[in-house]
């Protein structure tokens, strides 16, 4: 990821791009001709119709509002809008700072989720400017096409994308849960995206709604509707548990950062045989950090070990998990407590595999394994899954004491196995997932992979396998 913040990134990109916007749109006009052909069959001409990431203008345009307003984060993009269309109003913000008293009958984003730097402070601003009956209607580009396109990319036939989130139709539903929306109706377009008569027919109105070969359409789309907000609050505390072996660079930022989220927010740093200053590190943070404790053993008896200490020794009702490398922002926290706190699951699992990573993050090798052990765990609990090794986890302390641990090392099959093995429901946070401030990772690509297939077969035989009763 660039040294630029993101969304600045992608303000420069749609700049620079602005001036041959339409002139893309009209090479690639039968995929934007069935984008618009898919919008104006949900929207009622003669609405309330805001469009976010509106580009020039025309998708607003085409549903003919009796209130139309379009905005965009790039200055070029709305200058262009408002030249062509001056019957509407267009305004040059992220929707994050827009302010409007306005509700809106319908609201679209087409590809917008693909360049947002965080998916769930969008739909958090999209809420507000909802009434009862909203519709939202979201497009975003299938993730399994980015090769195709960054070698149409390449050859000069296709626009170039910039900056972009990975992110499956199933991902959008699991952040859904999160927040105060459900899906009506989802689905894929444009299997074909090019037009050659009748193969672009067939594949685009049959081979969307075959099963199984829907998945490979270039385009994903949900509607959605906002729903009462979720105002439980069922007033518990947090333990935050930091594993640490070798972390003297990364422990003392790592406390420091983590928010109080609840009743009651507990640290406990669980140091698994360090043999640098880790200890010594924590040790002197406890007169400043009264809800500090610290957990100190030798030898070093990996990660796992060291969650199921500090799980243990955990005073608050809700369990979670930071990676002392900083990887994962500790202020991100608290996206994993509400969930639980609301009553919304009984499990929260973050997920690396949305947003872009920083450079080096994540090697190519890992990131194709991660992927393959997704698809793994989600066909052996049932659970969509989309990233089992991510560090940070949350879960209630009660559930754990029925969670059998020591089948990985690391802890992470162990505590979703049990929560499947539970019953429990399992939602994804996404994360912003970083390079390590300090140090160097303890994960070795080949020797661990081998390691966690033997958990994902004892997990799946106690999870599928189920003895015979006696007679």
């Amino acid at each position: 990821m660039s040294s630029i913040p993101k969304k600045e990134a992608v303000k420069n990109h749609f700049d620079e791009i602005a001036k041959d916007y339409d002139k893309w749109k009209k090479k690639n006009v039968f995929y934007y001709r069935n984008i618009k052909a898919f919008i104006l069959k949900h929207v009622r001409p003669q609405s309330r119709v805001l469009e976010v990431g509106c580009g020039t203008g025309e998708v607003l345009a085409t549903t003919n509002p009796q209130y139309g307003v379009g905005i965009d984060i790039s200055p070029e993009m709305i200058k262009l809008a408002k030249e062509k269309y001056p019957q509407h109003h267009f305004y040059s913000t992220p929707i994050e700072e827009f302010e409007c008293n306005e509700k809106f009958d319908y609201i679209i984003m087409v590809d917008v989720m693909d360049h947002v730097y965080d998916v769930m402070d969008i739909f958090k601003s999209v809420y507000k400017l909802c009434h009862p009956t909203t519709r939202i209607i979201v497009t975003t580009i299938n993730p399994w096409w980015d090769l195709i396109f960054n070698i149409m990319e390449k050859i000069g036939a296709k626009m170039p994308e910039g900056p972009h989130n990975f992110i499956e139709k199933r991902n959008i539903g699991k952040i859904l849960e999160l927040l105060n929306f459900s899906i009506s109706y989802s689905g894929y377009l444009l299997l074909f995206p090019k037009y050659i008569p009748l193969l672009s027919y067939l594949a685009n109105t049959l081979g969307t709604r075959i099963w199984g070969l829907n998945k490979f359409s270039c385009v994903q789309y949900v509607i959605i509707q906002p729903t009462p907000k979720n105002n439980v609050d069922l007033g518990l505390g947090c333990t935050v548990v930091i594993p640490c072996y070798n972390e003297e660079g990364n422990i003392e930022e790592a406390v420091r950062r983590i928010p109080q989220m609840g009743e009651k927010t507990e640290i406990i740093v669980v140091n698994d045989g360090s043999k640098d200053s880790t200890a010594e590190k924590v040790k002197s943070l406890r007169d400043e950090f009264g809800n500090l404790k610290l957990i100190d053993y030798s030898p070093n008896k990996g990660k796992g070990y060291a969650v199921e200490q500090g799980f243990k020794a955990a005073s608050q009702e809700i369990l979670m998990i930071l990676d002392a490398d900083l990887s994962t922002a500790p202020e991100e926290l608290p996206r994993f407590f509400e969930p639980l706190n609301n009553g919304l699951c009984q499990f929260v699992n973050g997920t690396r595999m949305v947003y872009p990573m920083e450079k080096q993050a994540m090697r190519m090798l890992n990131h194709f394994g991660n992927k393959l052990f997704g698809l793994l765990m989600t066909f052996i609990t049932g659970q969509s899954l989309t990233d089992t090794l991510c560090g940070t986890k949350a879960l209630f302390k009660n559930d754990f004491q029925h969670i059998k641990m020591g089948r990985d090392k690391w802890g992470d099959f162990d505590l979703l196995f049990g929560s499947a093995q539970l019953g429990n429901k399992i939602l994804e946070v996404p994360v912003h997932y970083q390079n390590r401030k300090s140090g160097e990772s303890k994960m070795k690509t080949f020797r661990h992979a081998f390691h966690l297939l033997r958990a994902c077969f004892r997990g799946f035989r106690d999870l599928v396998f189920v003895p015979d009763e006696a007679p």
